[in-house]
């Protein structure tokens, strides 16, 4: 089963819906239980994936493709 570190509780929302969007690109659990998990929502990841793709923008490896995520599914 999927389980989170119990410093994640302790996380705004913005913070949850970040590791959340990663935790999706990694496609570690079914979505579900990822948003579940984070205690976040389709309207919070949208509401903050501006932010989180800039910051992948500012990390990407240039030599390996970022995966793309859906959202709303």
């Amino acid at each position: 089963m999927f389980s989170t570190n119990s410093i994640s509780q302790h996380l705004a929302v913005e913070h949850r819906a970040y590791v959340a969007l990663y935790a999706l690109q990694l496609c570690q659990a079914p979505r579900e239980a990822v948003l579940d998990a984070y205690d976040v929502t389709e309207a919070d990841l949208e509401l903050y994936r501006a932010g989180w793709e800039e910051l992948q923008l500012n990390h990407v490896d240039r030599n390996r493709p970022m995966p793309r995520i859906k959202l709303g599914e």
